[in-house]
């Protein structure tokens, strides 16, 4: 089995959506500037011996100024997305082509994780996603109450949607996927089972940062469930000290940079 971070581009935002407390104001600093941060759009291709290449996430659409909303626009600006970001052409750089893909796994369903579906539009692949983030998604888009995380263009039934259950799905062998509540729902995070480079674990935007993580930092305004996104921390803390996991975090470039370092691991 071999895995392929794909750099799908960049987006800039105010860091209190990543980081609690971010510019905080304090009595001794009432008017702190408020920080921002460039993050990266994270996916991965793994090349599994018996379910052929699988994507987990595939990013932006790449008409995303079309589609995405206005005010999402504002406030998560895609400054980056040359193409090289492309998701047909990161995959190329890693010598595999869309034809290759077998299967899409989703963490969420979120647009800067699911939009780039659209590279995918009309192909025979089964898209599999948590049945509870599924049903969160389309309900979302339906009562446009969480209008511009979710939107329609993706979440519509030409594509082959594969509902999972459960906390603990090993979809294939060596493909570990764990419920992580807190940011969404029904978020999956990705273990993957390497022969020869060992663990590794994909957390998606249950840790947006490498802060949330190693300095237990919850996320900022992008959390949903203070008390779930703790448990689903503790949760990964325990399998990456029990494995010695490396571990992916959603946006972080400077994470992203150090692994692409090599093409892959198998």
């Amino acid at each position: 089995m071999k895995l392929h971070l794909l750099d799908l581009g960049n987006i800039e935002y105010d860091e209190g959506f990543a980081l609690a407390g971010a510019g905080v104001s304090t009595r001794s600093d009432p008017n702190p500037a408020s920080p921002r941060r460039k993050v990266a759009i994270i996916a991965a291709a793994i090349e599994h011996p018996k379910a052929g290449v699988v994507l987990f996430d595939t990013g932006a659409a790449p008409n995303f100024a079309e589609l995405w909303p206005p005010p999402v626009q504002e406030l998560f600006a895609i400054t980056h997305y040359g193409d090289e970001n492309r998701l047909d052409n990161a995959l190329a750089a890693a010598g595999l082509g869309l034809d290759d893909v077998r299967a899409v796994v989703l963490s969420h369903l979120h647009l800067d994780h699911a939009g780039g579906l659209e590279f995918l539009r009309g192909r025979d692949l089964p898209v599999y996603v948590h049945g509870d983030e599924l049903r969160n998604a389309f309900y979302a888009v339906a009562t446009r109450e969480d209008l511009g995380a979710y939107i329609s263009h993706y979440l519509d039934f030409s594509f082959d949607w594969r509902p999972l259950h459960g906390d603990r799905i090993e979809l294939f062998d060596g493909f570990l996927l764990h419920r992580l509540p807190g940011h969404t729902p029904a978020l999956l995070g990705l273990q993957l089972e390497l022969a020869n480079a060992g663990t590794f674990f994909l957390t998606s935007d249950q840790f947006h940062l490498r802060e949330n993580y190693e300095q237990g930092q919850p996320l900022g305004w992008l959390l949903r469930d203070h008390a779930a996104w703790w448990r689903s921390h503790r949760f990964v803390r325990q399998v990456a000290e029990r494995t010695g996991a490396r571990l992916v975090f959603g946006h972080d470039a400077d994470v992203l940079a150090e692994l692409k370092r090599e093409p892959y691991y198998d």
